[in-house]
């Protein structure tokens, strides 16, 4: 770049003329746009900090996977490391851009809060599960050392998710038909030959029924 600056004045000129009734023209040089070695380390800062946002979203670009899980994980990541960064000493000259980047993350991870399906998602990952969430949001031990420490909104992030699940699965089941109470199976049945069988106390879902051979 400063090498095209150093020569481009020569090879076509000034890049733009600013004109003036009072002062009349005044050309700006391609050279008033050379970049010193404190820019460039701006731009260099600029890429870090904009890199953790992309190295995030690379999270969710798969065409063979499901990504709906990464998404608190991700928004979590990001988070921490962009307030890191805005309490570093070489990221001052970022910090109201950083704190607005912040804000704007903040709001949409809030909107999570109305969504269930991301913690549902978050605690059928076979790594992750509940243990996720206690360990990182906290489970009654925290909730009662914020109580104690004067913050009486504390809550119980683990069993809030236990009770998101509970009630989800609540939900689904409504929607499958009534406990079976019998054991359907015929006499005649030979060896070898499928049985339609209702086990009691079982709940069959869109009339499916198990089969035994």
């Amino acid at each position: 770049l400063n090498m095209f600056i150093n020569t481009a004045d020569e090879l076509f000129g000034p890049i733009t003329t600013i004109r003036c009734p009072a002062l009349g023209k005044k050309h700006i040089p391609w050279m008033a746009f050379s970049f010193t070695s404190a820019d460039w380390e701006r731009v260099e800062d600029a890429c870090v900090i904009i890199s953790d946002a992309n190295e995030i979203q690379q999270y969710f670009s798969s065409e063979s996977q499901p990504t709906l899980w990464c998404a608190i994980p991700t928004f979590e990541e990001l988070l921490t490391a962009w307030e890191q960064k805005q309490d570093m000493p070489k990221y001052v000259p970022y910090k109201a851009t950083i704190e607005k980047a912040l804000n704007k993350v903040s709001k949409y991870y809030r909107k999570m809060d109305d969504k269930p399906v991301y913690v549902l998602v978050l605690v059928l990952h076979p790594y992750y599960k509940l243990e996720y969430i206690e360990i990182v949001w906290g489970g009654a031990e925290e909730q009662e050392q914020e109580h104690a420490a004067g913050n009486p909104n504390a809550k119980d992030w683990h069993d809030k998710a236990l009770k998101i699940m509970e009630r989800t699965m609540e939900d689904y089941w409504k929607t499958c038909d009534s406990p079976a109470t019998t054991l359907n199976l015929s006499a005649s049945t030979m060896p070898g030959t499928a049985a339609t069988a209702v086990v009691p106390g079982h709940t069959t879902c869109n009339n499916k029924q198990t089969e035994l051979s």
